[in-house]
């Protein structure tokens, strides 16, 4: 805010809506003037999440996370501040320049930029290698695996030479930057200098972002080398555990269907798409994480898991629970034999145990009791361990209706009593409280009103008087809020909110100032005159009070003349009789 013109921002601003910003990621429905969601910040079951689209920021009363437009895209994304204006310029059209984003913002932009050209550059090569002579055995792989080369194209699949040097080469040719091929995982440096490819002799998947761009690359050995499985480390564009494989080619199904199949592998999910399986994504190497269920959530209010029918599939579906239970996610897991995974058992048997598969899946926490029963048998012995180890699956449960309904289901499969079952968990915690911090518990007084009015009614205010007024203002946090406000206000001839979080550096504190602007209003707006000519009463009560602090001490002071006491005593006496009269 400190170096990107304000003309700009507002420019973005008015272009890019919040609502329609966070409606890409979160689900709203209207409540009011407001659209309400569950947090994408935090475990939220009930939505506590909250859009203003009149004001421009948003509030969830849950965690306290708040802001403007370009607060959540940094929040959610990551970003920095300039990559958040530099994400919304590029998503609607608006011309930026490098000037714009300043000197720090401009470099930060310029490499991130080239970096995406790098990954651009790096896909084409494979994909056009794959197409050429040398990508002969790799298509012959792709064809027995049962890939079309309609799903090739989709999903731009290509294939890294057995060389160690082609795309180094490749990418040197067009001058680009090999420092920064390294840093994005596509070369690895050597130890005596120079650098090499880190993908040969591989079929190629690229890992794309939301928006469609590659940021990531997924490699699978064509011989019988080690490992298996490649894929690009953590870079400036990519985080492991953040994203999902497919994601851009699923989003319209998801949508539709409000349904996501989440599978392990690369080619799980190709097998699936051929067979005309659309809403499917895929973990990308690592055990499923919280921000990729945090994603899930933001995408379908249902997911079902499809992991391979072996131990490792199954301890991954289990380890999942958790993460689904505390994000308040419905999820269900449908099955397979053992030793099978999605593209052997649809190339085997064919789709129809994925189409309309809800009913046919089983609830993620029935599939936990049945494996463990599974696992140690129903002896008495097993049944005190298998509770045990039933804990923290319980724990994770928020929601008290959904913790009875799985109890009683446990307790009748395990042949136990409930009451006996509810005492054995009794050292299941309850759900974790939301975080508290200094925008919570806040002190009702007359500046936290004042503030929270001007917030709420910034048509009304007589900003002279509001200039008058800050001099006596005790509490640091509103005066800099009001501080803020009111050099805004100048600046812009409006108080414009989103602009206003900009303004304030200490996170909590913007924090509080959308909790105030957003929390349910106590003013009325047919007695708006009557709130102001209350502020207008307690401030000038404030001044006199201040004044009178001053003649006492003036009256304490020694050496005064008498007619200076006198003078002193009259001036007292009048600031009494008019505090008197407020009073009434």
């Amino acid at each position: 805010m400190a170096y990107i013109p304000e003309d700009k921002l507002l420019e973005l601003k008015n272009a890019a809506p919040l609502e329609e910003v966070v409606g890409a990621v979160v689900k709203l429905t209207r409540r009011g003037r407001n659209l309400v969601g569950l947090c994408p910040f935090h475990a939220d079951s009930k939505p506590s999440f909250t859009v203003s689209p009149d004001k421009g920021i948003f509030y969830c009363f849950g965690c306290g996370a708040g802001g403007s437009v370009f607060n959540f895209l940094m929040q959610y994304h990551r970003l920095s501040f300039p990559e958040a204006v530099e994400e919304l310029a590029r998503r609607y059209g608006i011309s930026l320049s490098w000037r714009d984003l300043g000197p720090e913002g401009a470099k930060a932009s310029r490499k991130r930029q080239l970096a995406y050209d790098l990954m651009a550059q790096a896909a084409a090569f494979y994909r056009h290698t794959l197409e050429s002579p040398g990508g002969q055995r790799a298509r012959e792989y792709l064809a027995r695996r049962g890939l079309t080369p309609k799903i090739i194209q989709d999903f731009q699949l290509g294939y890294a030479p057995d060389e160690w040097e082609a795309l180094r080469n490749h990418l040197q040719n067009k001058g680009l930057s090999l420092e920064l091929a390294q840093e994005t995982g596509l070369l690895v440096a050597r130890a005596s200098g120079g650098y090499y490819d880190r993908f040969r002799d591989r079929v190629i998947f690229p890992i794309a972002d939301r928006t469609g761009r590659i940021v990531a690359f997924g490699g699978r050995v064509l011989g019988d080398g080690e490992p298996k499985y490649l894929n690009s480390p953590e870079s400036l564009l990519y985080t492991k555990g953040r994203l999902l494989y497919g994601l851009p080619q699923a989003a319209q199904a998801l949508r539709r269907e409000d349904l996501a199949l989440v599978v392990e592998g690369y080619l799980d999910l190709l097998a699936l798409k051929v067979h005309g399986i659309e809403p499917v994504l895929a973990t990308l190497g690592t055990a499923l994480t919280r921000e990729q269920v945090r994603l899930l959530k933001s995408l379908a209010s249902r997911v079902i898991l499809i992991f391979d029918g072996d131990a490792a599939g199954v301890a991954a579906m289990r380890r999942a629970f958790p993460l689904f239970a505390e994000e308040g996610l419905a999820a269900r897991v449908l099955a397979l034999p053992a030793g099978q995974d999605p593209d052997s058992y649809v190339q085997a048997q064919g789709p129809g145990w994925f189409q309309a598969p809800w009913e046919k899946a089983q609830p993620l926490f029935a599939f936990v009791v049945e494996g463990l029963i599974q696992t140690h048998g129903l002896g008495i012995d097993d049944r005190v361990r298998l509770i045990a180890e039933l804990k923290p699956y319980f724990q994770a449960l928020r929601d008290p209706v959904e913790r009875d309904l799985w109890l009683k289901f446990t307790a009748e499969r395990l042949e136990v009593s409930e009451a006996g079952l509810r005492v054995s968990l009794h050292t299941a915690r309850a759900p974790a409280a939301c975080p508290s911090g200094p925008h919570r518990n806040l002190e009702i007084n007359l500046e936290k009103r004042l503030v929270k009015w001007i917030l709420c009614q910034p048509e009304m205010v007589d900003w002279a008087e509001v200039e008058e007024w800050l001099q006596f203002m005790d509490d640091e946090t509103y005066r800099r809020i009001l501080t803020q406000a009111l050099a805004l206000y100048r600046k812009l001839g409006t108080l414009d909110l989103g602009f206003l979080t900009q303004c304030i550096d200490e996170e909590w504190q913007r924090q509080h100032l959308c909790a105030l602007a957003l929390e349910e209003e106590e003013f009325s707006r047919s007695k708006a005159e009557q709130f102001l000519a209350d502020f207008r009463r307690a401030f000038k009560m404030r001044r006199l009070n201040q004044q009178q602090k001053e003649i006492k001490k003036k009256l304490a002071a020694a050496g005064l003349r008498e007619e200076d006491i006198l003078a002193l005593q009259a001036q007292k006496r009048e600031i009494d009789h008019q505090l008197e009269a407020l009073k009434v």
